[in-house]
């Protein structure tokens, strides 16, 4: 196996691991929270991570190219560009989130005017928000120091340092809940802690990585910052749609739906949370490639490499949606006994439908940033998001679907945006057939039909009763889905060389 292929299996694994850990937090966190404080209480959880995503329509403008800078002046060799983008970019996010953070102190003190919050719940949702926005500047602060594992393709050790932070968020909260009445709050000191350790652990990783990538005062530049920002400036109007697209469904419930309505919403969107998180945890260890290969001009290169990560993000995506669709029910059964399993599934299902599309069209949001092509995607973003506040609130308004509304018209409009746009678009930026990436698409599809087929099948046979058998199955089904996909994503050729190092492997096991 090259050294490439080997770092990028382990780079999988860690974020893997990163991940599973940020889940079972979460999945512990829910489940804590709704029996001990109330479903509705944990919406205010959500509600403040949801508001944070507001807040990142702004600075999202800057730090989506820091790293595109600094990594691409890097790779040429032009080292005095590359550190002027790096000390330029910590000026700027350092003003930009500091000034957002002003903003919020001003806003919190009247915080119960603008959303409903009960009364027993004015000062903890306070502190929450606080807190939450906090953190939001100490994420903000790191994203300059995250170009050195970009820049020397090591985002395991990104990886490792997230688990770390992972383990301190579950530290303190595990600490704090022993010792105290259990509180909202805590959730936000929890997260403020484990960002803390994560900015010390990167800034240590940059320094060992790329030492002569160094602050430097005089290499700060109102020039680099409008560079990053002027192409910025159409993802943050990318942010906007996709806030109208989902960051919406919180405060539209909070405020024409009841608490407890509001609270299973917010449940079932740490489902949509994971599978955004398993989409990085596959698609972000193959951009420091796609970008070095993307440097080279070979446009050729590009596009093995561009498929071949959409068919791996399309195999982890199909696996889980399926997984899902054959598991959700005994998965709430058991995660929240006391709350209603039939509405959760399927509001959760309705939830991660659009995974289907948006899992295998992950990696084609990266070529829009590498290609500098934001513009139309972002008014299509734009437009889709006005059109999906615009249904949730005439189908509230004027049908009794209720809740279901929250969820059903982004799973819609999504899934029609990811199959029927992104791809095309991306072959037009890769100066492509506008059909040139439907083929793995269409067999992508046909693998999740497929897969759901066999699960449910499972299902039929025998529902998990206990998290025992719920996990022996999910580990079933991931292996039965591997095959399907191989069998349905690669051609002879591919095959006999996935055989073949499956042989190498079981023979090198077996010695």
């Amino acid at each position: 196996m090259s050294k490439d292929n080997s770092r990028l299996i382990k780079t999988i694994c860690i974020s893997g691991s990163s991940a599973v850990i940020s889940y079972l937090i979460n999945f512990f966190l829910t489940s804590f929270i709704s029996e001990n404080v109330g479903i509705e209480a944990y919406s205010f959880v959500s509600i403040a991570k949801t508001a944070v995503s507001y807040a990142q329509i702004i600075t999202v403008a800057l730090t989506t190219f820091i790293v595109r800078y600094i990594s691409i002046n890097y790779h040429q060799k032009q080292m005095e560009k590359a550190r002027a983008y790096y000390s330029s970019s910590i000026v700027a996010c350092v003003l930009l989130s500091g000034g957002i953070y002003l903003v919020i102190l001003a806003l919190l003190p009247r915080l119960e005017y603008i959303i409903n919050i009960p009364d027993n719940l004015i000062y903890p949702v306070k502190i929450l928000f606080l807190l939450v926005f906090f953190n939001f500047i100490l994420t903000t602060l790191i994203t300059p120091l995250n170009s050195g594992a970009f820049i020397k393709n090591r985002l395991d050790i990104s990886g490792i340092l997230k688990i770390i932070s992972y383990l301190t968020d579950a530290g303190v909260l595990i600490l704090v809940f022993s010792i105290a009445t259990p509180s909202i709050w805590v959730v936000g000191l929890g997260s403020v802690t484990a960002s803390l350790v994560l900015a010390t652990g990167t800034f240590i990783m940059k320094q060992k990585l790329v030492p002569e990538l160094k602050f430097e005062k005089k290499l700060v530049s109102f020039r680099c910052v409008k560079d990053m920002m002027s192409n910025g400036i159409w993802q943050s109007v990318n942010s906007l749609g996709n806030v109208l697209n989902s960051g919406l469904d919180l405060i539209v419930s909070n405020l024409m739906l009841s608490g407890t309505e509001t609270g299973q919403i917010a449940v079932v969107k740490t489902i949509g949370t994971m599978f955004s998180m398993l989409y990085q945890v596959v698609n972000q260890p193959f951009q420091p490639k796609m970008l070095k290969v993307y440097s080279t001009g070979d446009k050729k290169a590009f596009f093995k490499e561009l498929t071949k990560t959409m068919k791996m993000c399309g195999f982890f995506s199909n696996v889980a949606f399926a997984g899902f669709v054959a598991l959700g029910w005994a998965y709430f059964k058991l995660w929240l006994p006391s709350q209603n399993t039939d509405v959760l599934y399927v509001l959760g299902v309705i939830t991660v439908f659009g995974s289907i599309t948006e899992g295998v069209a992950q990696p084609l949001y990266y070529v829009n940033t590498l290609t500098l092509k934001k513009k139309i995607p972002c008014f299509v973003t734009v437009g889709s998001g006005l059109l999906n506040t615009l249904s949730m609130y005439l189908l509230l308004k004027y049908t009794d679907w209720g809740v279901y509304v929250i969820v059903l018209t982004t799973a819609v409009i999504m899934t029609c945006v990811n199959f029927f746009f992104n791809p095309i678009y991306c072959a037009k930026c890769l100066r492509l057939h506008p059909l040139s990436l439907y083929p793995v698409i269409g067999r992508h599809i046909l693998s999740v039909v497929i897969m759901i087929g066999i699960f449910k099948a499972m299902t039929l046979a025998y529902m998990p009763s206990s998290w025992i058998t719920l996990i022996a199955y999910a580990m079933l089904m991931c292996v039965a889905g591997f095959f399907v996909h191989v069998i349905v994503m690669t051609n002879m050729s591919e095959k006999h060389r996935i055989k073949a190092k499956i042989v190498k492997m079981i023979n090198k096991n077996a010695k």
